[in-house]
């Protein structure tokens, strides 16, 4: 009994045959002989219309196909074959007769399409069969077929040996030896020194096989003789490897053939194996060891055996690298490929970076923590029940091998801090590619900040990943060599540009909030655990997968300058807007050096074009020898010795100013540092002025010291401990800077 599918399909097949003026015709059907089997019916087609070249299939003026119909159908699709085996021995037919319509079933067959979409498909191999562009140049080649009659798998890990002769017989290392799967790693020619260990036999060819393998060894032999391997040498090969297999493991064989690549371009080995049962592999190998000159036993079993054996196919899945094209080779991980990456902290951040890096290519991965895994983390870090008590580093580890067995990876559990008092750790942490901070923590960054601020500045590109309280925010930096500063400073220069952008609002309120409920901490475990933020492991992949792609990218395209990357995921809508991910770049620090008490100041562009900007402005109205000046706001870190000088203003309108000095006023300048404090919430305020000494050397003069004198003094109003002075001589043109911080020490105070 038809199905409706079946029924359906006979319609259209009518509708085809009436609308084709003779060209196709419907010469039988059979029908289902019971629920749920296939309706099976013979067509004719008109060939003759198709043109013919040499190599293409010689179809005959009319071709006679059988089809198979479902009752699945449209859901499942039809098969075609040929009622004859005229073209076994070319690419596409399978098994004799059956017609590879197409590549991949389940994206190309359209249920929508019916019978009109298969018999279109079906015109097309035809037409595409006699013109011989069955493998269209550029196209890639149908391989030959070798019907898997065992589940056990074989995985060529490595690039297969160029057979420059007839052949190349040899050996293939079993990297890993599994129960239904063995990886093959080293490739070893027949004569050269071989490891102690279990080994695959092989024979490559230069040529190619029959479109489908033989199924029975004798004949597989055969076609192997036909093709210039010596008989001697294939039992040879055969023997030495079951030799080398253990006792209760199946013997591998590889078979290689020149059918694998893109039709007009180098062919590669397209490599099938089979496999020797473990009981006849143990027959051969006890015949190889009781073998004498006077007895070939080794060669009585390997001929008895071959007579009438089947060849026991197994599947064969591809991770050469000259076979496989990457799935991500067009996506921002591909920049992790074959990199040296070292990962601080293992926990919610590092153990979900970490198998990204790990299936995106790294070639090394250093982790450092100091950490447990314990029972309440398993809800959002990357670990199993059976690890909680292992060290965290080591735990990743193990996921980390499992997924990339050829993964080079190091364990450091210990605390971050100790490795920059430790020259040979700290070497080893500089030598790799690129550095990813996944601590979150304010010490390990200070820490950074301050071993570089005392050595010489040589190190990877650093990577800062941080989310926020709820998950569902995240931000990172990028910091390089030329920089003047390590991520504490990049995240200074990240809150700044947020408090200056219309957008920034939400982000300030995440990672530097004000109101003590945003402060208050999340304890899991109140009392005896650490703070932590809420969230579930969906959401810091969410976040973290994303940064490692834009740090990916960021670091592909060679981006020197100072960067940061911020996303908003919060909310119950769709993550959209400008909002939602924001990009900043910035551009280099004028630094400078206080030589009275070691400090670094470190001036924005935007602060320094605003002191030429009032130095020009003064120039045009008062003349180039009258001095002007103003105030210089940022911030001051004693711990670093870094004072950052982000804003500058022009002279208070209280000021006074002539040839023979510049005497700074204070008229708005409460207002005006409240808003920069209120603006930037409290990382921007008064840390000095600054003054010119037109067409003169930027050197304090006595009037310059006795002012701080007065400021700093124990009798002053003044309650700031230091003042940084900078002064600029020459003109606005040709500008010289000094800069001298002033301490209240130095007076006594």
């Amino acid at each position: 009994m038809r199905s409706e599918g079946q029924a359906w399909a006979i319609d259209q097949l009518d509708e085809i045959a009436k609308a084709s003026a003779g060209s196709f015709e419907v010469l039988d059907i059979e029908e289902p002989e019971e629920e749920d089997a296939p309706l099976s019916l013979a067509v004719s087609i008109d060939c003759s219309r198709f043109s013919r070249v040499d190599g293409g299939v010689p179809l005959r003026a009319r071709e006679r196909l059988r089809i198979s119909i479902p009752s699945r159908f449209p859901l499942s699709r039809p098969d075609a074959h040929f009622t004859h085996k005229r073209y076994a021995d070319f690419a596409h037919v399978q098994w004799g007769d059956s017609i590879c319509l197409y590549q991949a079933t389940e994206v190309e067959w359209v249920p929508a399409q019916g019978m009109f979409g298969f018999m279109e498909r079906v015109n097309e191999w035809l037409r595409a069969g006699a013109a011989n562009e069955l493998d269209p140049i550029g196209m890639p080649l149908h391989p030959p077929v070798a019907y898997a009659t065992s589940n056990y798998s074989i995985v060529p890990c490595v690039d297969a040996p160029k057979p420059e002769h007839a052949f190349w017989g040899g050996f293939v290392e079993v990297s890993r030896d599994g129960d239904v799967t063995a990886e093959l790693g080293r490739w070893f020619a027949y004569g050269e020194e071989r490891p102690e260990t279990r080994l695959a036999s092989a024979i490559l060819l230069p040529a190619t096989m029959p479109h489908e393998y033989p199924t029975t060894m004798f004949d597989l032999i055969k076609a192997l003789m036909a093709r210039d391997v010596p008989l001697h040498l294939i039992h040879t090969i055969i023997n030495l490897g079951a030799l080398s297999t253990p006792a209760g493991k199946p013997a591998i064989f590889v078979l290689g053939a020149a059918m694998r690549g893109v039709a007009g371009g180098e062919t590669r080995q397209h490599l099938a194996s089979w496999l020797i049962d473990a009981d006849q592999s143990q027959k051969l190998r006890d015949a190889v060891l009781a073998t004498t000159p006077d007895e070939p036993k080794d060669i009585e079993a390997f001929y008895a055996w071959a007579a009438d054996a089947k060849v026991e196919w197994c599947r064969v899945l591809e991770d050469r690298p000259e076979i496989v094209v990457r799935r991500d080779a067009d996506s921002p991980s591909a920049f992790w490929k074959g990199k040296q990456v070292a990962l601080l902290g293992c926990g919610a951040i590092g153990s979900t970076v970490a198998p990204i890096l790990a299936r995106a290519g790294v070639a090394r991965l250093e982790l450092y923590d100091y950490s447990v895994v314990t029972p309440g983390i398993l809800v959002r870090q990357d670990f199993r029940r059976n690890q909680v008590g292992y060290t965290k580093s080591s735990a990743l580890r193990v996921r980390l091998i499992s997924a990339r067995p050829d993964l080079d990876v190091a364990v450091h559990h210990g605390n971050i801090l100790n490795v920059l008092n430790n020259s040979v750790e700290m070497e080893r942490l500089m030598s790799v590619d690129v550095i990813i901070d996944a601590t979150a923590s304010r010490s390990i960054s200070t820490a950074f900040e301050l071993h570089f601020r005392r050595a010489a500045k040589k190190h990877p590109p650093i990577i800062s990943m941080a989310i926020g309280h709820n998950a569902d925010f995240g931000l990172m930096t990028l910091v390089k060599e030329p920089h003047a500063g390590m991520s504490v400073d990049a995240d200074r220069r990240a809150k700044l540009s947020l408090a200056n952008t219309a957008t920034g609002k939400a982000y300030l309120e995440e990672y530097w909030p004000i109101g003590a409920a945003r402060r208050k901490p999340f304890q899991p475990e109140p009392g005896c655990s650490s703070p932590t933020f809420r969230g579930s492991f969906a959401d810091v992949l969410n976040l973290t997968s994303r940064m490692t792609n834009v740090a990916a990218s960021w670091l592909a395209t060679g981006a020197s300058a100072p960067r940061a990357f911020a996303m908003d995921l919060s909310g119950d809508g769709l993550a959209t807007g400008p909002a939602r991910e924001i990009g900043f770049e910035w551009r280099p620090y004028r630094v400078m050096s206080d030589g009275q008490h070691g400090y670094q100041i470190r001036m924005s562009e935007e602060a320094q074009a605003a002191a030429l900007a009032w130095i020009r402005r003064s120039e045009r109205v008062r003349g180039k020898k009258v001095e002007t000046g103003g105030l210089l706001f940022g911030e001051v870190d004693e711990l670093l010795k870094v004072i950052w000088v982000d804003e500058v203003s022009g002279p208070p309108p209280d000021s006074v100013a002539s040839p023979d000095g510049f005497l700074c006023g204070t008229a708005g300048v409460a207002d005006m540092n409240a808003e920069k404090v209120r603006r930037t919430t409290g990382s921007v305020s008064f840390v000095g002025m600054w003054h010119t000494h037109p067409q003169a050397l930027p050197i304090p003069s006595e009037t310059d010291l006795g002012a701080m004198k007065e400021l700093l003094g124990q009798d002053t109003g003044f309650l700031g401990r230091r003042f940084l002075m900078m002064i600029v001589g020459g003109t606005s043109k040709s500008p010289f800077v000094s800069v001298t911080v002033f301490h209240r020490s130095d007076y006594g105070g």
